[in-house]
């Protein structure tokens, strides 16, 4: 190692593979906002360049220490993806080359960096790195849900990086994790007592996901007045859902249960667009539904806030899921009720019938019951919003989620020295 920097903090130092400025996610967001905010820690984030423009994220990376107060380092890449066709000897030179030289850069950054601390932000794909770090060195893993997937595309590397996964879960000094689900999922595949889990709720900024102050005006501006309006938010992606709402509502509409000033919004892109425009237009949706594509980041509380009603009825598959569901607790800040699926870890985002309904995705009729019982009722929807609204203010801020995330990472730094594993 080189000569450890000299700096008034200890260093942070968050894994986070897929981060700005071509990744824009709950989770992104959540890493953006601790690292900004850190009291006790300099901050620094691993990501990678794969999929990013080059000079836009030269331009993030340079600019980030002034204006956000964190380092960013990259490697090359996280993601190990094949193209299309390639052969059997072609995937393991792949593989071998993506091995060496992510842990060259790994390893290169370790001797630069010098950090105190290490946070693994994606233990899936950064996991198996977490074994190549010094044993006294602490290192946090931080568990979202979606990462606990069994299944994936690569049937060859997909078992050697899930094996490498849980051994970081074993061996990590503390395992933070987003919701009950995703500890209880996490305790189960790794084998080890849910008591190595701690929970840490996710945080939204309330001074910026807030009601509008004049609502009206923001439904003009999106064009969305004299309508009433369910909004999908959301990167389009099977486990959200979005499919399972457009039937949903496609059945109310055919039973004539839905009345027709009720417009439905998707907005976000993913790899589900195509499928999501083509079952609109085969359901004779297009007069009731409209696609807004990619939104902003600052234009997010404009949409929740002027939408009369949240809906992601996410699902599981083979374990993708929703581990918590932000986007839960940024509409409830704008005072919109939501509806979400039953799968992941979405019972520690909403408060059934009290900041919203969480429904089998599976089940069109219940989606369906939720969507109306919300609906046809002005005032249920009124004392959902506002409910909601307290709930996020209250128990889920952004200063109290990162001062208990500090909290917890000081505390495991003064037991540096100490075996890992060792509890």
């Amino acid at each position: 190692m080189h000569e450890k920097p000299k700096r008034e903090r200890p260093c942070l130092l968050l894994v986070g593979p897929y981060f700005r400025p071509n990744h824009y996610g709950g989770v992104v967001q959540i890493y953006h906002q601790i690292l900004t905010r850190l009291q006790n820690f300099d901050g620094v984030i691993v990501s990678q360049r794969l999929g990013a423009d080059p000079d836009e994220t030269q331009r993030f990376d340079h600019d980030c220490p002034v204006e956000y107060g964190y380092h960013v380092r990259r490697v090359e890449r996280f993601d190990l993806q094949f193209p299309a066709g390639a052969t059997l000897l072609e995937r393991l030179v792949d593989s071998a080359r993506f091995f060496l030289k992510t842990r060259s850069e790994w390893m290169g950054i370790l001797r630069t960096v010098q950090p105190d601390v290490i946070v693994c932000g994606a233990t899936l794909t950064a996991g198996w790195l977490m074994s190549r770090i010094p044993q006294s060195m602490p290192f946090i893993n931080y568990l979202h849900g979606e990462e606990l997937a069994t299944e994936g595309e690569s049937r060859f590397i997909r078992p050697y990086l899930f094996a490498k996964q849980m051994e970081a879960i074993r061996n990590a000094d503390l395992n933070l994790s987003v919701s009950r689900y995703t500890a209880n999922r996490a305790a189960e595949l790794a084998g080890i007592d849910r008591e190595r889990f701690v929970l840490l709720p996710n945080f939204v900024d309330v001074n910026r996901f807030l009601p509008a102050r004049d609502r009206e005006a923001v439904r003009r501006e999106l064009g969305w007045q004299d309508k009433r309006i369910i909004l999908s938010l959301a990167r389009l992606t099977p486990r959200k859902g979005i499919d399972q709402a457009v039937r949903a509502l496609a059945d109310l509409r055919r039973s004539g249960k839905l009345s027709p000033d009720w417009f439905h919004i998707i907005a976000g892109r993913g790899e589900q667009e195509t499928e999501l425009r083509t079952l609109v237009d085969q359901l004779g949706l297009n007069e009731y539904t409209r696609f807004e594509g990619f939104v902003e980041q600052e234009r997010l509380p404009l949409y929740y806030g002027a939408a009369d009603i949240f809906l992601q009825p996410n699902r599981d598959l083979a374990g993708d899921t929703e581990g918590f569901g932000v986007v839960f607790l940024e509409a409830n800040a704008c005072g919109t009720p939501v509806i979400g699926g039953v799968a992941g870890g979405t019972a520690d985002a909403i408060r059934e019938g009290v900041t919203g309904f969480r429904v089998d995705s599976e089940d069109l009729a219940a989606i369906g019951r939720a969507v109306l019982q919300l609906a046809e009722n002005e005032g249920l929807r009124r004392r959902m919003g506002q409910t909601g609204f307290e709930v996020v203010r209250r128990e889920h801020h952004l200063e109290g989620g990162v001062a208990k995330f500090e909290e917890l990472v000081s505390r495991v730094t003064v037991q540096r020295g100490k075996p890992r594993g060792v509890r």
